[in-house]
């Protein structure tokens, strides 16, 4: 998402805070475009600090696009496992069963068992 961005306030190189004003942002999942006059900058986003918009447009643009990224994530099919899907019968509430224990095998000296079987 592109907006003009009243002020941004992110952490530098160094790790002092930079505070940036009236500039245009492009928000991205590598983190925070900075377009200056006469330098492009990019910030992750652990280092961006604050952001603020006064715009009254551009706070209206910005509140729609997050908007429509969360609706788009809540509804997005890849989150969803079939591992995750819980079995017919079964609920959380229930105690599990315990497995029967294995019946013994029978010895091969019992004159009781044919072993060709």
């Amino acid at each position: 998402m592109q907006a003009k961005t009243s002020t941004v306030i992110v952490r530098s190189a160094d790790g002092t805070p930079k505070t940036l004003n009236d500039v245009n942002v492009l928000m991205g999942n590598l983190g925070l475009f900075i377009k200056g006059e006469d330098k492009l900058e990019m910030y992750v986003w652990e280092s961006v600090l604050y952001m603020a918009w006064t715009d009254l447009a551009a706070q209206k643009s910005v509140w729609e696009e997050a908007l429509a990224e969360l609706v788009a994530e809540a509804f997005d099919d890849d989150e969803w496992d079939d591992d995750d899907e819980v079995e017919i019968g079964l609920t959380p509430t229930s105690a599990p069963v315990a497995p029967s224990p294995p019946e013994p095998a029978p010895s091969p000296d019992d004159p009781a068992v044919n072993p060709y079987e």
